[in-house]
């Protein structure tokens, strides 16, 4: 797929097949995390591919548990609309992780994800970019989590990106061309 059909066509998608990626997609996703830029050329990141159902099911129950901890009943409600469905039934879960002393990790973080997102789209799957896998690794659980994903020290979570092959039809955002202002 080209790029500008895989920008076009990429959606949200928050409901995926019980369908493992295989070696080739798995690997053709890291290649795509690996090739994005940083800040200064540093590549002070990390790619967690997550696939065991066991890790994946304990990051969910952590973030329903924080969400519960912290009151956050608007998300809650969200998720039993879902099933509980908090990583939306994806086969895959790419944690990022960058040094926290990095100045631009968030940035570096942004691109990272829409890179594998792209590189998802293009290889005919999809994906959903996340920040809500972060009630676990941050706050009173984060040790706990770290160390289930195997964190280097100093390194903290970002953002996440979950894919998989979507469970239904998804249409992308309606571009705002008012959103540009030429100077």
């Amino acid at each position: 797929m080209e790029l500008f059909e895989a920008l076009r066509s990429r959606s949200s998608v928050r409901d995926y097949l019980p369908v493992p990626l295989s070696p080739r997609e798995l690997e053709g996703l890291q290649e795509a995390a690996l090739l994005a830029p940083t800040s200064l050329n540093l590549q002070e990141q990390k790619f967690f591919f997550v696939t065991d159902p066991h890790i994946l099911d304990r990051i969910i129950a952590g973030m329903i548990e924080v969400s519960r901890e912290r009151g956050e009943w608007d998300y809650l409600e969200r998720l039993e609309q879902r099933q509980g469905k908090a990583l939306f039934g994806a086969p895959l879960l790419v944690v990022i992780a960058a040094k926290a002393a990095n100045n631009y990790i968030e940035v570096d973080a942004g691109i990272a994800a829409q890179s594998i997102a792209l590189a998802a789209k293009a290889m005919g799957l999809d994906s959903v970019i996340m920040a809500a896998p972060d009630r676990v690794f941050t706050g009173s659980r984060a040790p706990e989590y770290h160390a289930l994903l195997g964190l280097p020290p100093g390194y903290r979570f970002t953002i996440a990106v979950a894919v998989g092959h979507a469970a239904g039809e998804f249409s992308p955002h309606t571009p705002t061309p008012e959103n540009i202002i030429s100077l």
